[in-house]
């Protein structure tokens, strides 16, 4: 004898799926409903489930990189509303503070937005996190933090993100070098480097991909093209194309 049951996911029902999952130790739905629910989070962060979070559940959530958000504001907007629906709940809101990315959020949000929170203004801890992401943005080089608060969420993909492909070094080399400059925390990180250097290279994106095509690689142009994945910091090689581009 056997249970078969079936479910469509949906932001007012994936936690509970989820739950459901784990009770039974159904492995595929628990996976199935856990990408779901980071892929759709703001969509999930406005259902009553997500209201219903225990803390345990709720910290569990907002430490996962895999989060599908635009900005960490939404984070931050999610969270607030989980503490202001219980007056209960003020008491932990330095503990949810600590696991948003604050530095990744804009100085103007953080001004005028987080700052002006009432439950925030009468924390101390709150504020101190608060000063502490404010002063990164004036300091960076002397404001070091915990790697964890300067990391986006792996789902921000390439949207918003600067990146600096290829080019040439100052003895006129071609190179592989790829940078990415975020203008939110305001700082420049490397990437995993281009399988071959390229110079005057063409770069487009395509679903969430980026795409180095042709180039020079300091002896002849290249009709070679590959392919960067953000979420896993790789380079692939994928078709060239009929004849050579620079």
């Amino acid at each position: 004898m056997f249970l078969c049951v079936c479910f469509s996911l949906h932001p007012k029902n994936v936690l509970g799926v989820r739950t459901f999952a784990e009770t039974l130790m159904c492995t595929a739905l628990y996976e199935a409903a856990n990408s779901f629910l980071h892929q759709n989070f703001v969509d999930v962060s406005e259902s009553d489930e997500f209201l219903a979070l225990s803390l345990e559940q709720l910290l569990e959530l907002t430490s996962c990189d895999e989060l599908n958000v635009r900005a960490e504001e939404q984070v931050f907007e999610a969270v607030l509303s989980w503490v202001h629906h219980d007056p209960g709940r003020q008491e932990v809101l330095p503990e949810l503070l600590e696991q948003i990315r604050l530095p990744l959020c804009r100085p103007q949000f953080l001004s005028d937005r987080v700052q002006q929170d009432q439950l925030l203004r009468c924390c101390h801890k709150c504020r101190d996190l608060v000063d502490e992401a404010k002063d990164f943005h004036l300091m960076p080089e002397l404001r070091p933090l915990p790697a964890f608060k300067l990391r986006p969420r792996v789902c921000s993909s390439l949207s918003g993100l600067l990146y600096a492909v290829g080019g040439l070094s100052s003895t006129g080399d071609s190179l592989n070098l790829v940078e990415v400059f975020d203008p939110v925390a305001n700082f420049w990180e490397p990437c995993q480097p281009m399988r071959t250097a390229r110079s005057r290279v063409g770069v487009a994106v395509v679903n969430g991909l980026l795409y180095a095509i042709g180039g020079y690689d300091g002896q002849s142009r290249l009709s070679t093209v590959e392919v960067y994945n953000p979420e896993t910091d790789t380079w692939t090689r994928v078709s060239s194309m009929n004849c050579q581009r620079r």
